[in-house]
């Protein structure tokens, strides 16, 4: 059992021992600026690095703003705009910060050997360590070919009805609202619904989320990630600079206040597999039939290993997939599943929040919508092959994660010192591509800040560098996950947008002539919860 201290008592301790330590070894090792590498370096003091308010156990986008704001979140936008789309930050660690997608294309793409793994590793004895988002090298290639066959577009199509039955219930509790006159809290109905959705494809629970108060999945989803107080906040962060020193703390010692993940919730999730997993084994020695969810699909990886595994033609190796295990351990198979709880639920259920409320704030576009379901959809269980067919739908999702990007900033970790375009980036340095800001550079996208879905109208698309939007990044390592992101986006706004229209008025957050305050949390957040008003359409 992991072994619980003080928090003051372990704080303290690294205080002492680790930043003296990093800051030797820093000091030692860095004997030249970026300025020698062709970037301009950017500097800035200790108390840059932590925002007591906001720092999580070390996200990337925690990481890039804390670093970027001196004066405590000035904001990437500010820094890149006095320094330029590439910057070096001088401190514990060498960083590159950019949104030039030339250099981003190198990175993300073209030379994705140099920089396969990304710069912040878990330090956790959760199994969702051997999650695909946290492997690396070797590990994460070999695990990304036996999971992608698991989101291939004949296995969404097996998970659309149980989807489509989240997002009916979705509206049902959304015309609950509507008919007692009540505001929409967005961000919690939509957090309940991707939790749904996860807790029935990817843990074989049969639960109900939605509308429920005080729902146990859902609570221990949001907590999994592990949100510290802001004095073990710092600590976390100073931690992230001495990697080895943290797994020692986390993984060897088992300490669990140094641990990423809350393992009370890690516990539960791990019971639930458990049992469920057990329980389809039984079925599939019986012969009985399977549900055909994406926790099936890992389990038969698992058991069966997945020949049909898709080859990653991008991907340059020197070991052939027949060299690799096919196989799943059992420790494996609860990562991925725990991994969906930490990539799926927050991104998904926060780009339908502020999807809603554009959608609200633009009643024409909102109608262009409704009517767009009205003219291609035409029976009331739309299948997968009918919402590909709601082309300006899409085109609104899109405009609304290049607007609001779940993860606003992405690292990788370069492996060898290589030069790109006059720009080196040395042997061991953190790369932070600034995907917000990419998708908010008026080279790429004129008057950034105006929501406009005609942007990703088919002939604008073309006009356009393919970098310039990466809201699930790019390259290889693009998540995996994006086309069932989609695919829950769209038939959640089917089904509400058929039975409600939503507006703002003067009751509701923001005020119809306001705009959100973002910050960030772990991800992009609203900074006030965002409340939406409900009307039911005319059947």
């Amino acid at each position: 059992m992991p072994v619980e201290v003080s928090y003051t008592t372990w704080g303290l301790m690294c205080i002492a021992v680790v930043l003296p330590v990093c800051w030797l070894i820093t000091q030692n090792k860095r004997k030249r600026s970026w300025e020698f590498y062709g970037v301009k370096d950017v500097r800035f003091p200790a108390k840059g690095f932590v925002d007591f308010r906001q720092v999580s156990w070390g996200n990337d986008c925690q990481v890039l703003h804390d670093v970027c704001d001196s004066t405590q979140r000035a904001g990437c936008a500010e820094v890149i705009a006095q320094h330029g789309d590439t910057v070096g930050v001088s401190g514990f660690k060498m960083m590159l910060i950019s949104r030039d997608v030339e250099l981003l294309r190198q990175i993300l793409v073209k030379d994705f050997n140099n920089f396969t793994d990304r710069a912040v590793s878990a330090a956790t004895v959760s199994p969702v360590q051997h999650g695909l988002f946290f492997l690396e090298g070797k590990n994460w290639r070999r695990m990304r070919h036996i999971l992608s066959p698991s989101f291939s577009t004949g296995k969404l199509k097996h998970m659309c009805s149980t989807i489509d039955q989240a997002a009916r219930r979705l509206t049902l509790v959304l015309e609950s609202l509507a008919k007692k006159g009540e505001l929409l809290p967005v961000k919690k109905i939509t957090g309940q619904y991707t939790s749904e959705i996860i807790a029935r494809t990817g843990f074989g629970l049969e639960t109900h989320c939605l509308g429920e108060e005080d729902d146990e999945f859902t609570r221990l989803t949001k907590g999994f990630l592990k949100i510290h107080n802001p004095f073990m906040n710092a600590v976390i962060m100073a931690l992230i600079f001495v990697p080895t020193f943290h797994r020692f703390l986390a993984k060897t010692l088992r300490l669990g206040v140094f641990d990423h993940m809350d393992l009370n919730a890690d516990k539960y999730f791990k019971h639930i597999l458990n049992t469920t997993v057990t329980e389809r084994q039984d079925m599939m020695r019986r012969g009985d039939q399977t549900p055909k969810d994406l926790l099936q699909s890992l389990i038969q990886a698992k058991e069966l290993g997945d020949h049909d595994a898709e080859a990653l033609n991008d991907v340059a190796t020197s070991q052939s997939w027949d060299d690799l295990p096919k196989n799943m351990s059992e420790e494996e198979l609860m990562g991925q599943s725990m991994l969906i709880l930490f990539a799926g639920f927050e991104t998904t259920s926060t780009t339908l929040q502020f999807c809603l409320y554009l959608l609200a704030q633009h009643q024409d576009v909102q109608e262009k919508v409704y009517q767009e379901i009205l003219t291609q959809l035409k029976s009331d269980t739309p299948t997968h092959e009918e919402l590909n067919k709601l082309t300006y739908m899409e085109q609104v999702v899109d405009e609304t994660l290049r607007l609001y990007p779940p993860i606003p900033i992405i690292t990788r970790k370069a492996l060898e010192t290589k030069t790109y375009g006059g720009v080196t980036i040395p042997k061991g340095t953190w790369i932070f591509a600034v995907l917000e800001q990419v998708m908010k550079d008026p080279k790429h996208f004129p008057e950034p800040d105006k929501f406009d879905p005609e942007r990703f109208s088919e002939e604008n698309v073309s006009k356009r560098d393919s970098l310039s939007f990466l809201p699930f990044g790019s390259g290889p390592r693009l998540c995996i996950g994006m086309r069932l992101a989609y695919l829950e986006l769209k038939m959640a706004l089917v089904h509400v947008l058929r039975k409600i229209k939503v507006e703002l008025n003067d009751k509701t957050e923001p005020k119809p002539d306001q705009k959100p305050k973002i910050t960030f949390h772990v991800i992009l957040v609203a900074d006030k919860p965002i409340e939406l008003a409900l009307t039911l359409r005319d059947q």
